[in-house]
């Protein structure tokens, strides 16, 4: 379903002449996210107490709710495409797998290779930046780097 839900949002957005050959989603951590979740969890277990919650729980749970959205707010969604015409990079939705707005058209030289694995994620360069994807989408982008 997620991925008929993301090749259909990229259908959408080329050209009907324009075929899709492979699809990969994918996302890259800006590299303050740790220090962003930190403070934001630190800044609402002080809000917690300053505002009378009493519990611990309570109080840390809602530091892990801000460091959950200031993790998702410093992370870049991408969906990398692969046509008949080229390599094509979409912005992707931060709660669902879609693509949401065509941002570049790489160009044929675009270096795509894998940098770094382990059981669940592959990282892979993608031009200049350093992207993760999971492993449902590793075959999409092997093939895209052979290209």
């Amino acid at each position: 379903m997620r991925d008929r839900v993301l090749h259909n949002s990229v259908r959408a957005a080329l050209p009907p002449d324009e075929r899709i050959m492979h699809v990969a989603h994918m996302w890259s951590r800006h590299r303050f996210m740790l220090p962003y979740a930190a403070v934001a969890f630190a800044a609402m277990v002080a809000f917690a107490i300053a505002v009378g919650v009493e519990q611990w729980g309570g109080r840390v749970g809602l530091g892990l709710a801000a460091a959950a959205v200031a993790a998702m707010a410093a992370t870049e969604y991408r969906v990398l495409v692969l046509t008949t015409e080229g390599l094509v990079l979409f912005r992707s939705g931060k709660t669902r797998q879609k693509a949401t707005e065509l941002l570049e058209r790489l160009p044929k030289s675009a270096n795509v290779r894998p940098v770094g694995s382990n059981l669940v994620i592959t990282d892979w360069s993608v031009g200049e930046k350093v992207y993760s994807v999971m492993k449902r989408h590793q075959n999409a982008m092997v093939a895209i780097s052979q290209r």
